[in-house]
């Protein structure tokens, strides 16, 4: 999202937290029914993006030009079950032909 209020997307305890500057919106642990990732062909180089797939059928994207990515990826492993041994590799291997990777099933609430 571009212009004043850009969005921020965090995972916590309770869930997937979405700021745009103007209120938050948490999807809790039980909405969300998968982790997936992908890579885009981007200018000068690939863009990658984690998501939350929700069981509303909508999703919540971060991706790895976002401030808060680092910190996404590093909270993912407490609050989901892992289909990937070890997360921030397999996401720089991801590439933009590589479809798309289930990072984890359906995540656990703590």
């Amino acid at each position: 999202m571009t212009g004043p209020h850009p969005m921020r997307v965090a995972v916590s305890t309770r869930g997937v937290e979405v700021d745009d500057g103007q209120g938050g919106v948490l999807a809790p642990w039980s909405d969300v029914r998968r982790v997936t990732a992908f890579a885009l062909a981007a200018a000068g180089g690939t863009a990658r993006y984690v998501s939350f797939d929700l069981v509303d059928g909508h999703s919540v994207e971060v991706d790895d030009a976002s401030p808060e990515w680092d910190d996404v990826v590093a909270a993912l492993p407490a609050h989901a079950d892992l289909a990937v041994d070890d997360l921030p590799a397999a996401l720089a291997g991801l590439g933009p032909d590589d479809g798309v990777l289930v990072v984890a099933g359906p995540a656990r609430a703590r």
